[in-house]
């Protein structure tokens, strides 16, 4: 994360956003999402976007910005990258259900070596939409 962003996390007003991010529980999280191919913010979104609210508007995007940046960083100690697409763009997705966080970057392990990230992103998928269907339904409305 560039100092700018790390300068941001030490007002007072935005540590409650690196706390929210930081929590342990939230790594599994994003990592699952990044393995559907679902921007990691989303994980957080719901936690985060009440705090980014009652920051001054001026702010806000960047508050935004440096969320994504704590996520990255997190991620990248954990073996991620930022996904490319065929141009090698940056790849990034939609973020439902929230009023400020409107998209965020999608995040992929290197390639395995025997091909099987694919299979095994496909198999988590099935397993959490057989599992969660009925809360996906809603989330889709």
């Amino acid at each position: 994360m560039n100092p700018s962003h790390a300068a941001f996390f030490e007002r007072p007003d935005a540590r409650p956003i690196k706390d929210v991010l930081s929590r342990a529980e939230m790594l599994p999280q994003y990592e699952l999402l990044s393995r559907l191919e679902i921007p990691a913010v989303q994980a957080a979104v719901w936690e985060i976007e009440p705090i980014i609210e009652k920051l001054d508007p001026g702010i806000r995007n960047y508050a935004i910005q440096s969320a994504g940046a704590l996520i990255g960083d997190l991620l990248t100690a954990r073996g991620f990258r930022i996904a490319r697409d065929a141009r090698g763009e940056k790849r990034r997705g939609r973020v439902r259900k929230a009023r400020f966080v409107k998209s965020g970057t999608i995040w992929e392990l290197p390639a395995e070596p025997d091909g099987g990230h694919r299979d095994k992103v496909a198999k988590i998928m099935e397993d959490v939409m057989v599992r969660y269907r009925s809360t996906l339904t809603e989330l889709a409305k």
